[in-house]
């Protein structure tokens, strides 16, 4: 129960801001204000895009972050990878010429290695940009990493550079990761983010002042003669605002079709980007951190 009501708190903002919460160490801190998920959020978009969505990279193992001793873990390893940074290196430097490699192997002759301040800064006493768990060879490209100790990432991703062709060929990546839907701040949730963030944290139930606030409205969406139930999804621009696009029914996403653009005022951006189902499936896997069930092709 304590960990459900963290999770309830984040993202809440001044509506909290006498409250306690606790660190993944179990220590009492200041709950994390609205500003803390934003910029959590922002950098976890970013984070998720770049491998994700990274034809260099390939996934090749995901590792859900669940016990609270596993919470634990992911920073305690991140402090140990913070040590081996300099371990790594003053002993490869101690190696002569021809047998100067990593573990994992020889960078090409174009990988230049990265000092130790572009592998992590402290922002806080609770905040701090971190790169990548495997830091033998760094990809200098990706974005750096954001981590809150009162907000624990919930997957750890290990992707490899499979592109013989780049700088970074053969590099492991093991990734502590925020999914963005689960660190968007509460009070900006759609009621579809809300449903799918549920699912992935494995929360049941939400008390009903609570889903109150996030839940704007459910729709009834005819199909195939009859009316269902869905939820509303945006293209969003800012702090949640932006133009209807679709609905999420039964966990499944159905896209406002040419013909419904002017009954649902869909814009002409919005137009163009529903008819590119690469950069709509793109948009999708990031806003839902690759859980929403894909597309669902309704009967005429």
């Amino acid at each position: 129960m304590k960990n459900i009501l963290l999770l309830l708190l984040i993202g809440i903002g001044n509506l909290v801001c006498s409250a306690q919460c606790v660190d993944v160490y179990g220590s009492k801190v200041d709950c994390p204000t609205e500003a803390d998920s934003l910029t959590v959020y922002n950098n976890a978009l970013k984070v998720y895009d770049f491998y994700e969505n990274n034809k260099s990279y390939k996934k090749t193992r995901m590792v859900e972050v669940l016990m609270d001793y596993e919470k634990r873990d992911v920073y305690e390893t991140l402090q140990q990878a913070r040590r081996l940074f300099f371990i790594i290196r003053r002993d490869v430097a101690l190696l002569k010429e021809s047998e100067k490699k990593f573990a994992s192997g020889k960078p090409k002759s174009t990988y230049v290695d990265i000092p130790f301040k572009n592998y992590y800064q402290e922002v806080d006493e609770y905040r701090f940009y971190q790169r990548e768990l495997e830091n033998q060879i760094i990809n200098a490209e990706a974005p750096m990493s954001i981590y809150d100790m009162r907000i624990c990432p919930i997957i750890v991703n290990e992707y490899k550079c499979v592109d013989s062709g780049s700088r970074y060929f053969g590099d492991i990546v093991n990734l502590p990761l925020y999914i963005p839907v689960t660190v968007k701040p509460y009070m900006l949730l759609t009621a579809a983010e809300l449903v799918t963030r549920n699912e992935i944290l494995h929360i049941a139930i939400f008390r009903p002042s609570i889903l109150k606030q996030v839940i704007k409205k459910e729709y009834k969406v005819l199909v195939d003669n009859k009316y269902v139930r869905g939820y509303p999804v945006y293209m969003v621009r800012m702090y949640g605002s932006g133009a209807l696009i679709g609905m999420m029914i039964n966990g499944r996403f159905k896209k406002i079709e040419p013909v419904d653009y002017v009954a649902y005022a869909v814009p002409k951006e919005c137009q163009r980007f529903l008819e590119n189902e690469e950069e709509l499936d793109k948009m999708l896997k990031i806003k839902y951190g690759g859980y929403y069930k894909g597309f669902y092709i309704f009967a005429k």
